[in-house]
């Protein structure tokens, strides 16, 4: 059910939020962990209409360095095919009422992509696009709008739903990111799962009939109020649909390259 020496998730100095650990170095460390593949996966550009509502507007790579960084990922590829699959990808932001664009902006570089991760960072409350993990804070925000922890986690399903009604295909997306990431603050608040079931159920039924997996992200095991990986709690569920998992470390610096791979290996009967 998991593939341990593949890391499907795993970022870049091209992230401006992350940190300038070069490429080969988190290669090296994927080496060095007995992984036989790697998938890059960096933030992609937003379309232009979209403006960043972070504070320093770090979320995602400038469109003028994509080229750079497919090219800088091609020639890694070549230079270590002899001792560890490296595919090029995207981490997308599914952003409500610019999936079109969105589509549109990345499409000719399909070809160059082998996977891609579609991700929600950003919900759209009341005509604003708020962010989902940047901070405590602004997480904060957002259950005060909606008003409860509970409505946070309808509207992040609600939305990832919707959202699946475009061609993704079209930009090779292979699975969905982080599909509870609201939970990365659950420590915070009082909440129960089982109010949030019904909409869990049905995202999952739409991920099933549309063929795509889910990143089984372990970024969560570093979230001190967290505490679990992503999609863990919904892992039985998508499990009984037969949609498969893709381990990701959601790694922003080459030591957290395949991190918390030991501890799914170990509990992963409990997962599942």
């Amino acid at each position: 059910m998991f593939n341990f020496t593949h890391d499907g998730h795993v970022h870049t100095p091209f992230c401006p939020h992350g940190t300038k650990d070069p490429i080969e170095l988190y290669i090296q460390a994927g080496i060095e962990k007995s992984l036989q593949s790697m998938t890059f996966t960096e933030h992609a550009p937003f379309p232009r209409s979209f403006i960043d509502p972070v504070p320093n507007q770090d979320s995602a790579m400038s469109i003028d360095l994509l080229p750079e960084y497919l090219d800088t990922l091609q020639r890694m590829k070549q230079h270590f095919k002899d001792v560890i699959d490296i595919k090029v990808g995207l981490e997308v932001d599914l952003l409500p009422h610019l999936e079109e664009e969105t589509i549109a902006l990345l499409e000719p570089f399909a070809p160059l992509l082998d996977e891609v991760i579609l991700s929600q960072h950003f919900l759209y409350v009341d005509g604003t696009y708020m962010p989902i993990d940047y901070s405590a804070e602004t997480f904060d925000e957002l259950v005060t709008a909606l008003g409860s922890f509970e409505n946070v986690m309808k509207a992040y399903y609600e939305s990832i739903e919707r959202g699946l009604g475009f061609p993704w295909e079209n930009i090779n997306v292979a699975r969905i990111g982080h599909i509870d990431l609201p939970i990365k603050y659950q420590k915070n608040y009082e909440w129960d799962r089982s109010h949030v079931k019904e909409e869990e159920e049905r995202l999952l039924l739409a991920i099933a009939d549309r063929g795509f997996g889910l990143d089984f992200n372990t970024a969560g095991l570093r979230k001190p109020d967290c505490g679990e990986p992503y999609v863990a709690g919904l892992a039985k569920s998508a499990n009984r649909l037969n949609i498969p998992f893709t381990l990701g470390s959601d790694a922003h610096l080459a030591n957290d390259v395949a991190a918390g791979f030991d501890l799914i290996a170990q509990k992963k009967a409990t997962f599942l």
